[in-house]
């Protein structure tokens, strides 16, 4: 089994033992393990093959029982303990648990009460108003759970970005080792990196394309192959989502990519360009128009030749959504995008301090592996216990270990920042511990609680923080979880307006899960003249990664590296949180 199906496993049996009532300690144990192997850069089959058993031992939150369970689950592909558990309840119970906001707690309830045990008996209870006779429920829960349902439901006719896109990459490597293959490229939102995408489209491009389609068929990534034809080949991955492969001649390539690519409003506009010029586009070719229809063949072979026949510089992927990038390229006005070469640093991260799976030296390390210069530890503040937030005392003794490796560091050009997520408070204080402001390097404040404000209060509480001159980063400003969880209530403009006006800025989470602020805002906060810093938000070395979907995100939002702070060198970063603290 992978380390996501084992995942997988591990936290289901969390959620049938808190449905069951076990006690807090036992939910949390297969929780922790659950993100543990989840977050892994090693498959669990090589470190049994290699160390076995003990091997599972040396990582954290997995003991003694939970490590038996594991080599179960790897030598035999289940796990008795867990069949147990799950025969208990309706089949279909535990998708109840994907809805946002229902929890364990919830799901028990309402099976206990009323006998629901499937997202559709749920939904037709709420609609009848069967729910709110519970304990702790009302017609606003119902309207919520409703609500949610919805918001599930999108989530399943898409995907997270960070989930498809490593899937399209395999397959598109796939097919550039084959030697039939010219070159090949996925389309589709998956290549302008929208947040979340639906089917995946890959292009290829051979002369001898049945035989690449009979090679693509059989690869390991499709779970099932639904059509496979000369020229394209249509299959599902494992959970049903389907991957469409076209081979076109080479001729025709860069007007499919095109195509393909999208998005469709893009594509329409550039038809109307070509119109202007007595040409026409499509997925074979940009063409002369005459009276008898299309006529010589002038472009087609690569997207630049496509552009350039309708008068414009190539336009990078990202930015095809028609939201002006046609008129900035007939301008000469194309954003200089930034790119993942560009960071010189990450700005939240999380340690054994509080939440994370790592120690701060394995973080750093880490870090100078991928390159960064510098990067900022920003474990949780006091209040949030929930991610073991930390108190003053443990505060102090983190920055001295940091003054510590600093100075260990110093001979290989790498910086530690001492930082803290500080919660947000209601009244936009920020959760700080009495003395240690001044000992750290810069403040990442972040909303974590009290999401239900409405947009005024919530505007009012981050204005209020920002106000403050405590708050040097505004961390993940929307509280969006993608797919699961919409944003609190905010006003954009008058929060954008706020970090202007106190020289903060405005965080892209690199998250896969959250991408917040969106490309939209991005762009927004940028043209208002906000600063922005791209942060991964890491809980595991693993989750370093994230920075490039971060990045992804930026070029969405036709960011600049300037206007981004993880792209200043280290003194430069200094100086500007020296300066907002005089």
């Amino acid at each position: 089994m992978t380390n996501s199906e084992i995942a997988s496993v591990l936290a289901q049996i969390a959620d049938l033992l808190e449905i069951e009532g076990e006690n807090t300690f036992k939910v949390r144990s297969y929780q922790r393990a659950s993100e543990t192997i989840g977050g892994l850069g090693e498959e669990i089959e090589t470190i049994l093959k290699r160390e076995g058993p003990k091997g599972l031992s040396a990582l954290p939150g997995i003991g003694k029982s939970i490590a038996e369970k594991i080599v179960e689950l790897v030598h035999t592909g289940q796990l008795q303990y867990y069949e147990n558990l799950r025969a208990k309840y309706p089949q279909r119970m535990l998708d109840m648990l994907k809805i946002p906001g229902l929890g364990p707690r919830t799901a028990a309830l309402v099976y206990r009460e009323l006998g629901i045990g499937s997202i559709e008996e749920l939904e037709q209870a709420a609609r009848e108003g069967r729910l709110r006779q519970l304990p702790g429920m009302g017609a606003k829960s119902e309207e919520k759970i409703l609500h949610n349902i919805e918001l599930y439901r999108q989530g399943t006719e898409r995907a997270l970005l960070g989930t498809l896109l490593p899937i399209a990459q395999r397959l598109v490597d796939e097919l550039r080792q084959m030697p039939q293959v010219i070159a090949a490229e996925m389309a589709g939102s998956a290549r302008r990196r929208r947040e979340t995408v639906g089917d995946l489209d890959i292009l290829a491009t051979s002369n001898d394309p049945a035989a690449v389609c009979k090679a693509f068929a059989q690869s390991d990534e499709l779970a099932e192959v639904t059509m496979a034809g000369d020229t394209k080949v249509s299959g599902l991955l494992p959970g049903g989502r389907q991957v469409d492969l076209r081979v076109v001649q080479p001729d025709s390539y860069g007007a499919a990519l095109v195509y393909f690519t999208g998005s469709k409003q893009h594509n329409v506009h550039l038809r109307g360009l070509a119109q202007d010029k007595g040409l026409t586009i499509n997925e074979y070719g940009v063409f002369e128009v005459t009276d008898g229809g299309h006529g010589k063949r002038v472009a087609g072979k690569t997207e630049e030749e496509v552009y350039a026949a309708v008068g414009l510089p190539w336009i990078p992927p990202e930015l095809r959504e028609d939201r002006g990038e046609i008129e900035a390229a007939l301008e000469g006005r194309l954003p200089h995008l930034i790119t993942l070469q560009d960071i010189k640093c990450d700005l939240q991260m999380h340690t054994h301090g509080s939440d994370g799976h790592n120690s701060l030296q394995e973080m750093a390390e880490a870090c100078m592996a991928r390159g960064y210069t510098h990067i900022g530890i920003t474990d949780h503040s006091p209040i949030l216990r929930v991610a073991n937030g930390q108190t003053g005392e443990q505060l102090r003794q983190q920055i001295e270990q940091i003054h510590e490796l600093n100075a260990q560091f110093a001979e290989r050009g790498f910086f530690i920042l001492a930082g803290i997520e500080a919660d947000i408070l209601g009244d936009g204080a920020l959760d700080i511990p009495e003395g240690c402001f001044e000992k750290l390097d810069f403040v990442l404040g972040s909303v974590h609680q009290g999401f239900s404000a409405d947009a005024d209060r919530m505007t009012e509480r981050i204005v209020a923080a920002l106000a403050t001159g405590q708050v040097d980063i505004l961390g993940h400003p929307t509280g969006r979880l993608l797919l699961e969880r919409e944003a609190y209530g905010y006003h954009i403009d008058a929060i954008i307006e706020a970090a202007v006006q106190y020289n903060v800025a405005l965080e892209i989470n690199a998250n896969p899960h959250r991408l917040d602020l969106s490309d939209i805002h991005a762009r927004l906060a940028q043209e208002r003249g906000a600063l922005l810093s791209i942060n991964t938000d890491a809980h595991d070395v693993a989750h370093l990664d994230f920075m490039q979907y971060g990045v992804m995100t930026a070029r969405r939002g036709w960011i600049e590296p300037q206007n981004v702070i993880n792209t200043w060198p280290l003194e430069q970063l200094k100086q500007w949180l020296r300066r907002r603290r005089e």
